[in-house]
């Protein structure tokens, strides 16, 4: 019996035009990969979660199960527009702790991550 952990992508979305998309629009476009080619089950088991997002040089991470890592991934690559944007989804790196990740963000950007929104800090607190 596999042990579900959880996997954190750090991706980036190379397009023509930076800071039109936000962490919604992403999250659905690949939402709608998932369920087109997937379904709707694997797309449910997937646990699809945007950690962080930097708009301004289009830098995320997603937040997944890592069963369904390779689910995910495949649906980022077939997201081939957003807003009417031709874009390209370039994952960097899985991991398995956030610490790791972010310290990966900082490394190949060179920028530092965003905070987490209050938002999602009082989602977790109440689980």
């Amino acid at each position: 019996m596999k042990y579900i952990r959880q996997r954190y992508i750090l991706f980036e979305i190379i397009s023509p035009k930076k800071g039109l998309f936000d962490k919604n629009l992403i999250i659905k476009a690949i939402g709608k990969k998932l369920i087109k080619f997937f379904g709707e089950y694997i797309t449910f088991k997937v646990g699809l979660w945007m950690i962080r997002w930097d708009p301004s040089n289009q830098i995320g991470i997603i937040r997944v199960d890592n069963i369904s890592k390779y689910h995910l991934i495949t649906a980022m690559m077939l997201v081939k527009e957003l807003n009417s944007t031709p874009v390209i989804f370039h994952t960097r790196i899985t991991s398995g702790t956030i610490k790791k990740t972010l310290k990966i963000w900082r490394h190949t950007f060179s920028t530092l991550p965003p905070k987490r929104e209050k938002s999602d800090l009082n989602k977790h607190k109440h689980k």
